[in-house]
């Protein structure tokens, strides 16, 4: 049968290992949520047991231990991608839940009661036998619609499922305020038909298993996602729930012991907590820029290398031409080409032909000053982009020669050797930084075609010569 997870989210995004953990989680809540209820069940049915329960057991009435027991089931049985019965039995079980949440709500609604809360066992603590608060059983009701929804095949359903989780978890949120700031209306109507606080774990637990559910099916993606944003988000969520309650009770704690009056304890709350959330926002900007800052990084560098890539090139070297025309002041592009690359990868294997492209990178970094511009541009050549200052750029070409016949001088078995081109800027030329490019290119095939034809052996060459920077 197709279900609404069948139409949900793609999931080929999501943190993996995250949603691992959270499963563990996510069986954990349903697990304790459980217990609880059986415990308050067991206390019900067997009044010998009751001696052992701590004071206001009771709170928590048989139907609504009920209801988050058959909860607790039906989330187990459809968080499970398994038969058709146990898909069957789920929805049996989150019909249950529904049907005692709209006989509670009909009672309240009404002022009678039906006799159905006590049908199973008899209440004598509580005017209102059997009868669970309102707040309760409008948890049991978004619950229920939560779980039967899900079971729906049409591509709306996804998003009424989230809408309904979000509600779950906002409503025991408020009720875990009313306890927080001793808000009975928040969390009861009075002292015998209220949530109670074990009924309020429980709330807890399944809307966090809820959440859980969804999100390994793929919503969620803000929070489950294996992106730096989510990553940041997961982080950061936990201070955004709990900050507000915990400063919030504070300020009640410190009103109640009487070191500062009402309202001015609210007051330093509210410039508190808007300081914090100041600061956690200034903390997440600091954090994407640094983010975006290393992503940036990984776009514009060369992997093996650790120099700028063709991309880094094409940007770093348009910005530093257009400066230089800004300036009027020339600026010097050399094309070095590694000869034989290819070669040397199929006789010494293709360790042999990256660690040559390797150390051709490091020779370039150490030979030039570092602001300087080094890029692999293609899987053979380098480009380098340096200010039109001929001793320096001379100086710079002498120490690669060096630098290579030191590597041939190593024991290697093959020859490491290079070509290269040059082309300089002219601040009163219309020229672009493209044409630069391409004079430079054809500067060193044209060398190196020359040097072909006049070498018998071209194989041995020795491009640790110095070529002229005039341009050609």
């Amino acid at each position: 049968m197709k279900t609404a997870d069948s139409i949900a989210p793609s999931t080929s995004q999501l943190d993996t290992a995250f949603l691992k953990r959270f499963a563990v989680v996510q069986n954990a809540c349903m697990t304790f949520a459980a217990l609880i209820a059986v415990a308050i069940l067991l206390a019900w049915l067997f009044k010998d047991l009751r001696a052992g329960y701590p004071g206001g057991w009771y709170l928590m009435k048989f139907d609504t231990a009920t209801g988050m027991l058959l909860s607790a089931v039906s989330l187990a049985l459809l968080s499970v991608d398994s038969s058709p019965a146990r898909g069957w039995g789920g929805r049996a079980a989150a019909f249950l839940v529904l049907l005692l949440a709209v006989v509670a709500l009909y009672e309240h609604a009404s002022g009678r009661l039906t006799g159905f809360d006590t049908l199973i066992v008899t209440d004598t603590t509580s005017d209102e036998p059997g009868l669970m608060s309102v707040q309760t059983a409008v948890y049991l009701l978004l619950m229920a619609l939560s779980l039967l929804v899900a079971t729906v095949p049409h591509r709306l359903s996804g998003t009424t499922v989230v809408v309904l989780s979000v509600l779950l978890a906002l409503h025991a949120l408020i009720i875990f305020s009313g306890y927080c700031f001793g808000a009975v209306q928040l969390f009861g109507q009075n002292l015998s038909t209220r949530t109670a606080p074990h009924t309020l774990a429980c709330m807890m637990l399944l809307a966090v298993a809820l959440i859980g559910w969804r999100t390994q099916r793929g919503y969620f993606p803000a929070l489950a996602g294996a992106g730096l944003g989510s990553r940041l988000a997961r982080k950061v969520l936990p201070f955004a729930l709990l900050l507000p309650f915990v400063l919030m009770l504070g300020s009640t704690l410190v009103a109640s012991a009487g070191w500062l009056s009402p309202p001015v304890a609210v007051g330093l709350t509210v410039a508190v907590m808007a300081a914090a959330l100041g600061a956690l926002v200034s903390l997440m900007g600091r954090r994407i820029n640094t983010l975006e800052k290393h992503l940036r990084e990984l776009s514009l560098t060369d992997e093996l290398t650790g120099v700028l890539n063709h991309r880094g090139f094409e940007l770093l070297g348009e910005q530093a031409f257009r400066e230089a025309q800004r300036s009027q002041v020339a600026l010097t592009l050399l094309v070095f080409n590694v000869e034989g690359v290819k070669e040397i990868s199929e006789t010494y294997g293709q360790a042999a032909g990256s660690q040559l492209i390797q150390d051709m990178a490091r020779m370039l970094r150490e030979s030039f000053e570092p602001a300087d511009i080094v890029a692999r541009t293609e899987s053979d050549e380098f480009t380098v982009i340096t200010k039109d200052e001929n001793t320096r750029g001379v100086i710079a070409l002498m120490r690669i020669g060096e630098a290579m016949e030191a590597l041939n001088a190593a024991g290697c078995p093959y020859k490491a050797r290079f070509s290269v081109g040059e082309a300089t800027s002219s601040p009163d030329s219309s020229d672009s930084f493209r044409d630069l490019v391409e004079r430079a290119i054809f500067v060193r095939r044209e060398r190196r075609r020359v040097e072909r034809v006049f070498s018998n052996e071209p194989e041995r060459e020795v491009s640790g010569a110095k070529p002229s920077f005039n341009e050609q």
